[in-house]
């Protein structure tokens, strides 16, 4: 019997199907994560994944990406009864109160009528865990095409940014440094200027009183020489 995709989605349990994780305000330690292990029956979890991460870590449940993972799932269903099949009888009996061990073995009874067993479960299981592989490697690739693309020209972006920046500082640097020596000279030529003006106005004064020395001389000797008549 093959599953639909929301069928395949209904057979994982997201963090909004969780208890609601109590938070706990301290300064120094940070609330526990809380784990959940993904059982195979015949096969012990070989690992723990965090259903949700702190927003101080590194992220969290995304359902986007959930859906994502579950279509590829529902897309790569095999034909007849597997690990899906299995999974989704057992939660069929979830309201049943018996123990879990108990309830693996009456699906495995009841579905091996159909030629499902522990093996085929297993080896099922580790071909979806592949499909998830698949995804996770495209994923990957797409966040390295992603980083080169958007990443990678914003880092050359920046770089080209800082090498105009320090060209615009060598030219800052040679534009200051030739105003403070037009400064420098600005200020000589004045005080050259000032010092010439001076000179000019003592050798006006002096040519004045001389002038007026020989003038003076001239127009007093003329005056005398009128009396003569």
């Amino acid at each position: 019997m093959a599953l639909n995709l929301s069928k395949i989605k209904g057979l994982f349990i997201v963090p909004e199907d969780e208890e609601p994780i109590k938070k706990v305000t301290t300064k120094k330690k940070q609330t526990p994560i809380k784990e959940k292990t993904t059982k195979v029956p015949g096969k012990k979890p070989t690992e723990k994944i965090p259903t949700k991460i702190s927003s101080s870590g590194k992220g969290e449940f995304n359902k986007q990406i959930f859906d994502s993972l579950t279509k590829a799932i529902a897309d790569a269903n095999l034909p007849g009864e597997d690990y899906l099949e299995f999974i989704s009888a057992l939660q069929a009996m979830k309201a049943i109160d018996l123990d879990e061990k108990v309830k693996m073995q009456t699906v495995l009874a009841t579905l091996s009528i159909k030629g499902l067993t522990a093996q085929k479960i297993i080896e099922s299981a580790d071909y979806y865990m592949k499909v998830l592989e698949n995804e996770k490697e495209k994923f990957k690739q797409a966040m390295i095409k992603q980083t080169e693309g958007k990443v990678g020209s914003k880092h050359l972006q920046i770089k080209n940014l800082e090498t105009e920046n320090k060209k615009k500082a060598d030219q800052i640097k040679k534009l200051t440094d030739e105003i403070n020596a037009n400064t420098t000279k600005i200020s000589k030529l004045k005080t050259d200027i000032e010092t010439a003006d001076l000179k000019i106005k003592a050798t006006e004064n002096n040519f004045n009183i001389t002038y007026a020395h020989v003038a003076n001389q001239i127009t007093e000797k003329v005056e005398k020489i009128k009396t003569l008549n």
